[in-house]
């Protein structure tokens, strides 16, 4: 099998969240197990854990978010949906977040170099009264690209995320929304990650993601660190996240693992 760059889609970028992101949450990760004209069938899930305080709100969430995906060649697709308990102010409630369906393109293509465009689309399944979801459909089309040099990988991002709604309506300027998966009605997305290979097929790194407003709103940010190992077929990754800006949370583990058929 020979060495190139594979694309990971999560829902992490904007939030594991679903790291997915939710993950929501994408990022690149170095693949040694697939030929350039085969297919690739992924299944993953993500579990997390957050606590959160704002001016109006405090509280904890945990989620779990199944995910599918589909590679061949330069184009890929994939789809996630988190599930979540949330606490708010001592109000227990259990439901489903909002639907992220991705398909991205790689455009150039090294054996040290990767870069491509992604075009992320968010179904409004999570219930906007219960700070599950947005309430809207969201649009967010990407760039992201990647090197790798010897052990070390870096990776970047940047994004156009816009509510297909009326961002001018007073009743829809709800600022950074929902609690577990909070975004603007329109922003610029941004992200930067390293990943270091220590052998035995063990990669420790961080990575910062956020999103700036464009109009009313609040900037985000949040960062950590991560250990991901595994085998060309099956991936782990465990991270430590910490709320900078805008508070998305205060603190939030992360774990997911995923299967390549």
């Amino acid at each position: 099998m020979r060495r190139r760059i594979g694309v990971v889609v999560l829902v992490g970028l904007f939030a594991p969240r679903t790291p997915g992101v939710a993950l929501a949450d994408h990022e690149m990760a170095m693949s040694d197990h697939q030929h350039a004209d085969s297919s690739e069938v992924s299944v993953g899930l993500s579990m997390e854990a957050a606590a959160f305080s704002t001016m109006l709100e405090v509280g904890t969430y945990q989620g779990i978010a199944p995910s599918l995906g589909w590679m061949r060649g330069r184009f890929g697709a994939s789809a996630t949906v988190g599930l979540y308990h949330l606490n708010e102010n001592g109000l227990s409630i259990y439901g489903m977040g909002d639907t992220m369906v991705t398909g991205h393109a790689t455009v150039v293509a090294t054996e040290a170099v990767m870069a491509g465009v992604a075009l992320h689309m968010m179904a409004p399944t999570g219930s906007e009264f219960q700070n599950l979801g947005m309430g809207h459909v969201m649009v967010m089309p990407s760039l992201w690209g990647g090197g790798r040099s010897h052990r070390l990988t870096i990776t970047a991002s940047a994004g156009y995320g816009r509510a297909l709604t009326a961002l001018g309506s007073g009743h829809h300027d709800h600022g950074l929304a929902p609690l577990v998966d909070p975004m603007n009605l329109q922003e610029l997305t941004w992200s930067a990650g390293a990943a270091l290979d220590v052998g035995h097929g063990v990669q420790v790194g961080g990575r910062t993601l956020g999103g700036i407003p464009i109009g009313t709103g609040h900037t985000r940010a949040f960062g950590g660190g991560r250990v991901a190992w595994g085998s060309p077929r099956l991936t782990t990754g465990l991270e430590l996240q910490f709320g900078i800006a805008g508070d998305p949370f205060t603190i939030r583990g992360v774990a997911e693992t995923s299967l390549h058929f």
